[in-house]
């Protein structure tokens, strides 16, 4: 039986998680310069509207789907908690973001730092909304 309100809970707090550390890496980008080099109709200014736009994006993809998924195979599952959570966004992050990104950059001439900032930025929200939704579903 699914737990709405372990659900709710696991939005919650894997959403802050998800904010704080969208705001973090936001503010690393933007420091780190790792757009110098690409011409400027390439790259998307960093606003309020598409920092929101990211985010609910983001969200969507690293909280709610896997939440959602995690409390239909909850019961099924060999592993739980955090070793659950972590071993999703890992099979995750391998067979979703790393072929694309990798793929990409041999197509574009994308700076490399800008794709493993990416790569890890990716890794960072996935593995800590996966490894927060496990434990939530441990308690």
């Amino acid at each position: 039986m699914i737990s709405y309100k372990l659900m709710f809970y696991c939005f919650a707090v894997s959403g802050i998680y998800m904010l704080v550390v969208s705001i973090i890496l936001a503010l690393a980008e933007v420091a780190l310069k790792l757009t110098r080099g690409l011409p400027a109709e390439l790259v998307e200014s960093s606003n309020l509207a598409w920092f929101i736009m990211n985010f609910l994006m983001e969200f969507l993809f690293y909280v709610v789907i896997p939440t959602i998924i995690f409390s239909f195979f909850f019961v099924v599952i060999p592993l739980s908690g955090l070793k659950a959570g972590l071993a999703g966004a890992v099979l995750a992050f391998l067979l979703g973001s790393t072929p694309v990104l990798m793929g990409l950059s041999v197509k574009v001439k994308l700076p490399m730092p800008l794709v493993l900032f990416a790569l890890l930025s990716h890794l960072i929200k996935l593995g800590g909304s996966m490894a927060l939704i496990g434990y939530l579903y441990s308690l």
